[in-house]
């Protein structure tokens, strides 16, 4: 019986070696989220997309919200997890079904103050089974051993604890709170240091027990809430304070001044002018800035000899660059020095993925569908979509797929038709034809107990200006048709003037992350603002980048003005209607950096007005 016993408690053993094994040395489990592609995902984890495909077979094809992929990283022993030594390099881990930050830190031999500074956009709501985290590789200055210098300097050397590494922001009174002891024991420890001096940055301080040893209870267990409220304590003491200084902010742009290229310097000298707008109604509103402008000329030069100059060390704030490359090493000094960068332009920065410091405006691709994808199937519940091919090859078809399956998930029903089918049923109406072959396809497609949407497979203009006058056709005739509307693209915008009459004919919606129209009053305001400003108006191009300026300017220098530090949970809730940009900010993971995923649906109304469909409001 014993033997027996014995053989099931190794078998047991054996099988929680395995499951720790695949935990902790093989892999761990990341849930697919909206808007997230194998690409994204293999940024975020810096896994190539093929590594990911051997472990989770069939994700070539396709992945879906809430799948659960595994996704690999370095083999580590279980011993050397738990070993006295801090991990050197972090690690992934997904949180398990009642695991606790105070059970993570001892698990993985770091504090969980440590974890929740690795992770900014982890909270005690959203701590929770399944949300994958980043172990940071230790921090060694807080626990690194005492040289025989330091030693001697100390009147009582066998009462020192430990030591600490000072952070940027921290005090006399903040490290005493932290380690639960006197101001008065930290400077008996510390006779160099003075009250009333500010602490240098790096500082190693030493860390005295308390006078009066209290009562230690072992094992027990701090909760996710006390130590979340520590981490916010410590952010606390970090943030900036708006009525004590002027903030702040490096604007990196490539105005070219040694290297002319029209196109680019006129939208970046549009860009700035209309942030100075913004720049001075925040300072009529009692806010001080102090704004630094630095040329990043063109796309091979490197940024290192501003890095090395010093002059970002202190900013509060970066808003640029324009060009890949230079927005990479912003991205790296940014993390660096812990300084919210605005990458307003490009929205191809893998950097996102892996630094909190990085806000990318330009919508990215896969959350851009997804969003408009999420809105689409809201607003017309009850559609019926009727998908239109051209002889122009479809440059929408990563979107067109994506719309297909949350289509098929939201049980709405899509055909495709030919373009020469709504060409030929509306030159059949006009000839009086009324039993065209090609009406009856209309008729055959189209549903009377739906909301019939048109949309075509390709955003050019010679496919818009095709569609347009054959469905004003068939919206006048009397032969029966149910009632339908179009559906569009962001260029269409470029379009809009030339063919503004027919996109209201035609009752045209399309989707955009930017949208702006003179008809609109706060869009002729700001035109005529900029105009006295600079004796000249925006240029004819989509998105208007002074206004492009004004929005990013005002929405940031607000927020890091309030709130500094504490700018990412605050973002959202600035009380500002953009004239063009809409801003709607989430963390990408929870180490990740900050994307845009605001999206508006136009309308152009039968009844000859815009409306800018905002779903936030």
């Amino acid at each position: 019986m014993k033997r027996y016993i014995t053989i099931i408690l190794s078998l047991f053993l054996a099988h929680a070696a395995i499951t720790l094994h695949a935990q902790v040395n093989n892999h761990f489990i990341h849930t697919v989220s909206k808007g997230q592609t194998l690409y994204s995902i293999s940024r975020m984890y810096q896994k190539s997309i093929q590594e990911i495909i051997e472990l989770n077979p069939g994700s070539e094809k396709s992945i879906s919200v809430g799948q659960k992929l595994r996704i690999p990283q370095e083999k580590a022993t279980v011993q050397n997890i738990a070993s006295a030594t801090k991990n050197t390099e972090p690690r992934y881990h997904t949180i398990q079904a009642g695991e606790t930050l105070y059970r993570l830190g001892k698990m993985y031999n770091v504090s969980p103050i440590e974890i929740c500074e690795a992770n900014p956009g982890l909270s005690i709501n959203n701590f929770r089974t399944g949300e994958v985290i980043l172990i940071p590789a230790g921090n060694k200055a807080k626990t690194q051993a005492t040289t025989p210098a330091q030693e001697d300097k100390r009147k009582k050397p066998s009462r020192i604890r430990t030591t600490h590494k000072v952070e940027k922001g921290e005090t006399i009174y903040s490290i005493s709170r932290e380690y639960g002891i006197s101001i008065e024991e930290l400077l008996t420890a510390n006779p160099e240091l003075s009250k009333t001096k500010k602490l240098k940055k790096k500082t190693i301080v030493n860390i005295p027990l308390p006078a009066s040893k209290p009562e230690i209870k072992k094992d027990v267990e701090i909760t996710n809430s006390e130590i979340f409220t520590k981490a916010e304590e410590k952010r606390d003491s970090l943030s900036l304070l708006a009525d004590n200084k002027a903030t702040r902010v490096a604007i990196v742009l490539p105005f070219l001044l040694d290297s002319y290229s029209p196109n680019e310097q006129n939208r970046m000298v549009e860009y700035y002018q209309g942030l100075l707008i913004a720049v001075d109604k925040l300072k009529q509103s009692g806010y001080s800035f102090e704004i630094n402008t630095f040329d990043s000329g063109n796309k091979d030069k490197s940024l290192n000899q501003l890095f090395a100059s010093g002059a970002l060390d202190n900013m509060d704030l970066i808003i640029g660059a324009l060009y890949p490359e230079h927005n990479k090493e912003l991205a790296r000094f940014a993390q660096q020095k812990n300084i919210p960068l605005v990458i307003p332009f490009t929205s191809k920065e893998d950097e996102i993925f892996r630094n909190p410091m990085v806000y990318v405006v330009n919508t990215m691709q896969s959350y851009f569908f997804s969003e408009v994808i999420d809105h689409f199937t809201k607003e017309f519940p009850n559609s019926n979509v009727i998908f239109v091919s051209d002889s122009t090859k479809s440059n929408k078809q990563e979107f067109i797929e994506s719309l297909t399956q949350g289509l098929d998930k939201s049980g709405i029903p899509h055909t495709t038709i030919q373009m020469s089918d709504i060409v030929g049923s509306a030159a059949a109406i006009t000839q009086q034809e009324g039993d065209s072959a090609t009406i009856v396809t209309i008729k055959e497609v189209m549903r009377a107990d739906k909301e019939n949407i048109f949309i075509p497979l390709s955003s050019g203009a010679g496919t818009l200006s095709t569609i347009l006058p054959s469905l004003i056709i068939l919206k006048n005739s009397t032969i029966g048709l149910p009632s339908f509307k179009l559906f569009g693209y962001p260029e269409w915008q470029i379009y809009a003037n030339e063919l503004r009459s027919q996109l209201y004919e035609a009752d045209t919606y399309f989707y955009a992350s930017f949208f702006s129209h003179y008809s609109l009053p706060e869009a002729a305001k700001f035109q005529g603002e900029y105009s006295q400003w600079y004796n000249r108006n925006l240029q004819n191009i989509y998105p208007r980048y002074g206004m492009l300026g004004y929005d990013t300017g005002y929405t940031f220098l607000l927020a890091i003005a309030k709130w500094g530090k504490e700018m990412p949970d605050n973002i959202n809730n600035i009380s500002f209607t953009p004239i063009q940009t809409g801003f709607k900010f989430e963390r990408v993971n929870n180490w990740g950096g900050m994307v845009n995923k605001k999206i508006y649906f136009v309308h152009y109304t039968p009844n000859y007005n815009i409306e800018k469909i905002d779903f936030d409001k």
